[in-house]
């Protein structure tokens, strides 16, 4: 049985990289953890928004089987003005109670700033000093293929049977959702896992780019 993490900078980026793959991992037995670092908040978003995105997750978690969910309760959009020194140490904090063998986060070249400060602190916090962690970046639609620093996979997770599953998480997130042919929409999902899938020759697929890893 494996320990999973996810540290994603947004709630739904936690589904839009690998919903998937955390589905196929549930199946499998392995638990499932996810990180959330940032979070809505006032007076870009009302205290319903704010309440309402935390209901919505709490129905993911039904559907995933989330063995355990962090908040990190940073302001969304505004990482880069947070100290490195307290990003990193309640990010560290979170992996060190998760204690997981994989960790899943974003991709350093997404064209989200959020993004790209959530991938720096995880490597930082999975250096190995105290464990070896497997860390996997995945791909997130809208800010991945969007940016203009390639995402080059290296990992393929075939995830038939498990995309509609997938799908139905993403779409608890209501003002994530977008229509056609917006890349956040179910279709948009639905074909960047046919494009991924025919990439190894299966239906469905989720990508990744392995960035550390170790032979135990």
């Amino acid at each position: 049985m494996k320990k999973v993490l996810v540290i994603a900078a947004h709630l739904d980026d936690e589904i839009l990289g690998c919903g998937g793959t955390l589905l196929r991992h549930r199946s499998q037995g392995d638990t499932v953890d996810v990180g959330i670092v940032t979070c809505a908040h006032e007076p870009h978003w009302s205290s319903d928004d704010m309440r309402k995105k935390k209901q919505e997750a709490q129905e993911v978690d039904k559907i995933l089987g989330t063995n355990r969910r962090y908040y990190a309760e940073f302001p969304t959009v505004k990482l880069n003005t947070i100290s490195s020194f307290d990003l990193n140490s309640r990010i560290g904090k979170i992996i060190e109670d998760s204690n997981p063998d994989v960790v899943y986060t974003h991709h350093e070249g997404d064209i989200n700033i959020d993004h790209q400060i959530v991938f720096n602190s995880v490597m930082v916090n999975t250096r190995p000093i105290k464990n070896r962690i497997k860390v996997c970046c995945f791909e997130t639609v809208s800010s991945t293929e969007w940016s203009n620093k390639p995402f080059t996979p290296n990992l393929y997770v075939n995830i038939e049977g498990y995309l509609e599953d997938k799908i139905k998480m993403f779409c608890k997130y209501e003002s994530e959702v977008k229509k056609f042919p917006h890349p956040r929409s179910p279709e948009g999902l639905r074909i960047l896992a046919s494009k991924r899938g025919m990439d190894i020759c299966v239906n469905h697929a989720e990508a990744f780019k392995v960035v550390r890893d170790y032979w135990k």
